[in-house]
């Protein structure tokens, strides 16, 4: 396979920062976008994944932010024919708490984010007739929990958006799945462990074992795990594969 012009968002940290590394391997030139990415927070990254990646600051929610980004990507690098939306957060609240930001904050980088980065890229991508689209979702866009209605309505949105720009996309050799984890080892997750440990009052170590125990496979899905599944689904070899959400479960619901 020619190596493409590869977006990679949220791609300094977790499931992001393995799909490039992944990506690169297969001989894509990389682009990672994230709002941590300038001259110091970049430095060490361009140490560890070498050459051919470049790094530009973008707010994935922001719509001139994206515009900013991906018209520097066109002119600099060259069209874009695969986009990883791994950029995401996560925040625990109730419905009923006071403060609603927690909805409008994951539901704008969470969705939102993922459809303007497709809105810029797509149609550079219908000239190029490829184009490879992968979202990554969360096993919590298909099961509900309490305390986390902005987490489980964006990546259930996500979901959504991925079927309908499948179909949009399918006339132009543009496929789209969304990839569902359940917990992965990532920054995110271990920022939940602390939360969990503070909000139950347990040691990290015990909310770490609830995490595990919460899969049959008692174990914790790897980033790389996921970037193998997101570099197959970027080559040519099944362009069939859309409109599809995949589980990588070990095993469970959540």
């Amino acid at each position: 396979m020619i190596g493409k012009v590869a977006v990679v968002t949220g791609g300094l940290s977790g499931i992001g920062l393995a799909a490039a590394k992944s990506l690169k391997s297969e001989g894509h030139r990389i682009v990672i976008g994230s709002r941590r990415c300038n001259t110091e927070k970049s430095s060490s990254f361009e140490n560890l994944l070498g050459e051919s990646v470049t790094f530009l600051q973008l707010d994935v929610s922001n719509q001139k932010s994206v515009e900013a980004f991906t018209d520097k990507v066109e002119k600099e690098i060259g069209t874009p024919e695969i986009l990883v939306n791994a950029a995401g957060i996560y925040e625990e609240a109730q419905i009923v708490d006071e403060n609603s930001n927690h909805w409008y904050s994951q539901l704008n980088i969470n969705l939102t984010g993922p459809f303007l980065m497709t809105k810029a890229l797509m149609a550079g991508m219908i000239r190029k007739k490829f184009g490879r689209i992968i979202n990554i979702a969360s096993t919590a866009g298909r099961i509900g929990e309490a305390g986390y209605s902005g987490y489980c309505a964006s990546k259930a949105g996500l979901i959504a958006l991925s079927k309908v720009t499948a179909l949009e996309g399918a006339a132009h050799n543009i496929s789209c799945i969304s990839i569902s984890p359940t917990w992965v080892e990532t920054p995110m997750m271990k920022n939940a462990i602390l939360r969990h440990s503070k909000n139950k009052q347990i040691t990290k170590a015990s909310a770490l074992e609830d995490l595990l125990n919460s899969n049959p496979q008692k174990r914790l899905v790897q980033p790389e795990e996921i970037a193998s599944l997101i570099s197959f689904a970027c080559g040519e070899n099944c362009p069939a594969l859309s409109n599809e959400d995949i589980q990588v479960n070990a095993g469970a619901i959540w």
